[in-house]
């Protein structure tokens, strides 16, 4: 049985590593069965019912292909049925697994698991979004007088810069330095080649973080914003599939935290995440993604960036809204 169970650690589901399936297997059922199993063999079928059930701890575990949260286990030896039954996956798997990442790693108190193979391909692993650790919900009687109200501050306005004062003379999708007179984008080269290049993208789920940078006025196009992205953060404490990824408040907390800890006058500009399919001109965007950005990414100047992955390469593109809709927006590499 060449079957693998992938490990991630803690509820922000850091992939940890792998172990082969059988030697949980035995664990599990050599004391059920009472007789070893070393030679016998184990047929699994996994069936599509779901169980999103944590099984506790310490530490506590969960199925990431919850999908297909049980299978029916068939154990033969030399040909004959010895055992056949259902089991939640979480209890043949889960608690083994509890077991051994007790004592290798008993400081952590939390474990999400994915049984991996060539059969399972078609199974997605889903990592759940966090539940918050830290919030506040504000109440005030009714028909009371609010005491305060909550309103946006205007920052003061960006210093003025041209493309030709940031980028090199040809953009990546398209010749010169021409814009559409809304956002264009200048991206550091190390950003590039991290997205193009040198990132160690799941080919699972979707993964994304935050743009951060500097923010102009352009100075050839008056009511346009040039924006200078010269680092990427990965987003932490999200939750992600394979069809979609999910930021929450703590995510953006984190990434305050990183971006103030920079101390290098820079700002949020907009969020990256990933399509694990090829792109195409009619495939940019999915509705969940715009209303998200919409939504959340609420500056002119803000962008989303969109990384296409496949067997065969990746594309880089980005995105600005004008109010209404979202288009592409151009990119250039900064000279600097």
């Amino acid at each position: 049985m060449s079957l693998q169970v992938e490990l991630f650690r803690s509820d922000d589901y850091v992939r940890y590593g792998e172990v082969p399936l059988f030697p949980l297997l035995c664990a599990f059922f050599e004391p059920l069965l009472g007789q070893p199993l070393e030679d016998a063999s184990f047929r699994l079928a996994f069936l599509p019912v779901g169980d999103p059930s944590v099984l506790p701890g310490p530490p506590s575990m969960v199925n990431l292909r919850s999908s297909h949260g049980y299978v029916q286990v068939t154990i033969r030896r030399n040909g004959e049925l010895i055992y056949r039954h259902p089991h939640p996956v979480r209890e043949i798997i889960g608690k083994p697994l509890q077991e051994i990442l007790l004592k290798r790693e008993p400081a952590e108190t939390h474990w999400g698991f994915g049984v991996r193979g060539e059969a399972l391909d078609g199974i997605a692993l889903v990592r759940p979004a966090p539940e918050i650790s830290h919030g506040i919900e504000v109440r005030s009687r009714a028909g009371r007088a609010a005491r305060f109200h909550v309103e946006e501050v205007t920052g003061p306005e960006p210093p003025a810069a041209s493309l030709a004062d940031l980028a090199a003379g040809v953009a990546e999708d398209g010749p010169g330095l021409i814009t559409d007179g809304l956002v264009s984008v200048v991206v550091s080269e190390a950003v590039r080649h991290g997205f193009l290049v040198s990132t160690t993208f799941s080919a699972e789920v979707e993964e994304g973080g935050f743009l951060v940078g500097r923010v102009f006025r352009d100075s050839n196009s008056p009511g346009g914003y040039i924006i200078e992205i010269v680092s990427a953060i990965p987003a932490e404490r999200t939750g992600a599939s394979m069809l979609n990824f999910t930021f929450t408040g703590e995510s953006f907390l984190r990434a305050g935290e990183l971006i103030s800890a920079r101390e290098a006058d820079e700002q949020l500009l907009g969020w990256y995440h990933t399509h694990l399919f090829p792109a195409t001109d009619a495939l940019g965007l999915s509705s969940v993604d715009i209303n998200l950005h919409r939504s959340t990414f609420r500056r002119p100047w803000q962008v989303a960036a969109l990384i296409n992955i496949d067997d065969h390469e990746r594309v880089l593109r980005f995105y600005r809204t004008d109010g209404e809709t979202m288009a592409r927006a151009s990119y250039w590499v900064a000279k600097r």
